[in-house]
């Protein structure tokens, strides 16, 4: 890898556009609506008179991959290519399989044309007119899948990326043009805001930047503050690493603060050892009004804008969970400046559709915030998270709720066995829990519920309590459909039950597997005995659900399409009769 070595002073004389940092978000994720990491570091260099850009390239990656000359690319050169040169490689020739079946079935049938109409419909917000056709609404559903499809495909091209195939490959030609725009703005600065899924393109693309030009770069997100120094050791690309909330640390930083004076930040000192230092939080500097300028809003297929109310998580104790140790503790926004933000962001970029992505809506501070917007008379659509917390028995809160615009919340649930949600210490009842969902289906919101299968010592018959639970609230329209409970378990590093299970006497796993690497965030662990049969139980149940869905023409809802609710219920409330249904 070529390096070219310039201090700051050079860098920064040698700018085109005088850029002091560049924002990027790397593929692997979805494209329905933006994060809200870089748009929180923007709006904090913004605001202390940085110049600042941001691209999303991930959206631009999936947007060039979902037109019709790309697709029939990958169907008919870049795939078939692929497969050749790894048949030889079970697993991943049937992930090739896989995807080629699909897009020459959409190809033949539908075609690749129609298809991008759709997409370039979908973000041009023709939903009224897509939704009241039932053939467009159709398509519609396809392009969410395709974009699920897009995942294995980028991901595929990213790991065999040195293979000599007779053929580009799109993805790798799509990243190279970009690391030469990026390297002809010459910023002093570029910035990587990683989640796990990002971790591969994040290095790969740092490591290309490199070899271009000499910027200083700077990796921060949720996966850093995980793995921390690893970042630094698997990448020498990498200059800094960013733990937790960093708004104040990367401004003081670009300030020209020395790393030697600053918390939450990784580093090489002189001797090349790697330094890191823990984030100690100044949470009064927060910053909970995102910029999302620069951004191709007009790009995402959904017209939603991430906010958040609030950091880190009220509960806090579930046994399975590590996400918010990524924030230096809980704290919230007060009411009247997170509706100021609604206002201002709803004014600035044109949107009416919201998702609260805090780890929960805490009740009392949603209950303000509801408070608020019925007073300033704001239009909104929320999707929110919360927790089962036995205030919302009082039918008065989600009344209130629903009165203000939360129009689908998505609950953290997880089992519906009393035995197994004692062993996660989630502090609620089923008993507490179906009454809570009666409450808020009567006053018009729409619930759905998180759910998993396989914690250490649930039984088939514990698992047939949750799925039963859920199938009759499904049938009885108290829940979405929305079938995570598909899901398995995951030992994720560094949860209470992760720590737990390294305990091999005490460890409520048979057997726990190892990381293989550094970097794993995941183990593997044995399953007991009576899997197989809580496996069977919940194919029958998918079965059954998928019928239910196709007799309804519910659309499915996942990851991919998660505040696709919230457009579709806002037409219904203006009169469309959507082609589509939520429940």
């Amino acid at each position: 890898m070529s390096v070219h070595h310039t201090d700051n002073a050079q860098l920064r004389a040698s700018q085109p556009d005088g850029l002091d940092v560049m924002l990027l978000k790397m593929p692997n994720h979805n494209m329905d609506y933006p994060h809200l990491a870089t748009p929180t570091l923007t709006a904090a260099l913004r605001k202390r008179l940085f110049t600042v850009a941001q691209k999303d390239v991930n959206l631009l990656l999936r947007d060039h991959l979902l037109s019709e000359a790309v697709l029939k690319s990958l169907t008919h050169e870049y795939l078939p290519a692929l497969g050749r040169a790894l048949i030889d490689e079970p697993a991943t020739f049937e992930r090739i399989r896989d995807a080629l079946t699909y897009l020459r079935y959409l190809g033949d049938t539908l075609g690749f044309a129609r298809l991008e109409q759709i997409k370039q419909r979908m973000q041009a917000r023709d939903y009224d007119a897509i939704l009241s056709d039932p053939e467009d609404a159709q398509i519609l559903q396809l392009v969410f899948v395709i974009t699920g499809l897009l995942h294995s495909i980028i991901d595929l091209a990213l790991r065999h990326r040195d293979l000599d195939l007779p053929v580009a490959n799109p993805v790798m030609a799509f990243l190279e043009g970009f690391a030469d725009e990026v390297a002809a703005r010459n910023p002093r600065i570029v910035a990587f805001s990683v989640i796990q899924i990002q971790r591969q393109a994040t290095i790969l693309f740092a490591q290309m930047l490199k070899a271009r030009f000499s910027p200083v770069i700077l990796v921060g997100g949720p996966d850093v503050s995980t793995f921390k120094e690893e970042y630094l050791i698997a990448c020498d690309a990498i200059d800094f690493g960013f733990l937790k909330e960093s708004e104040v640390t990367l401004t003081e930083f670009m300030s020209g603060q020395s790393p030697d004076n600053l918390d939450g930040i990784i580093y090489r000192d002189a001797d090349g050892e790697i330094v890191t230092r823990e984030a100690k939080y100044n949470r009064t500097q927060s910053v909970f009004r995102p910029d999302f300028d620069d951004f191709d809003l007009d790009k995402y297929l959904l017209p939603t804008l991430p906010l958040s109310t609030s950091r880190g998580c009220a509960f806090a104790k579930c046994t399975f969970c590590n996400h918010y140790k990524t924030y230096s503790g809980y704290y919230s926004n007060d009411a009247k400046s997170t509706v100021d933000n609604i206002v201002y962001l709803s004014e600035r970029y044109g949107t009416r559709f919201f998702h609260f992505v805090d780890d929960m809506l805490e009740i009392n501070e949603g209950s303000a915030i509801a408070e608020e917007l019925i007073r300033r008379d704001v239009d909104v659509n929320i999707l929110t998270y919360a927790r089962f917390e036995p205030g919302f028995r009082d039918p008065a809160i989600l009344e209130l709720w629903s009165r203000a615009g939360i129009r689908v919340i998505e609950w953290g649930l997880e089992s519906a066995s009393q035995k197994v949600l004692r062993k996660m210490i989630k502090g609620i009842s089923i008993r507490q829990v179906q009454n809570i969902l009666d409450i808020s289906t009567e006053h018009g919101i729409v619930n759905k519920l998180m759910l998993f299968h396989n914690y250490p010592g649930e039984t088939a018959d514990d698992l047939r309590e949750t799925v039963d639970f859920l199938k009759i609230n499904t049938l009885q329209k108290t829940v979405r459909p929305f079938f995570t409970v598909r899901g398995k378990l995951e030992l994720r590093l560094f949860t209470p039950l992760e720590v737990d299970s390294r305990d091999r006497a005490g460890s409520p796993f048979v057997k726990r597997y190892e990381r293989s690497s550094s970097f794993d965030s995941l183990l593997g662990y044995a399953d007991q005995p009576d899997y197989p049969e809580k496996a069977r139980y919940i194919e029958v149940f998918i079965d059954e659900m998928s019928k239910y869905l196709t007799e309804r023409n519910i659309y499915s809802t996942n990851d991919e399409n998660m505040s696709l609710d919230l457009v579709v219920l806002d037409s219904q409330r203006r009169g469309v009769q959507p082609a589509i249904h939520v429940m």
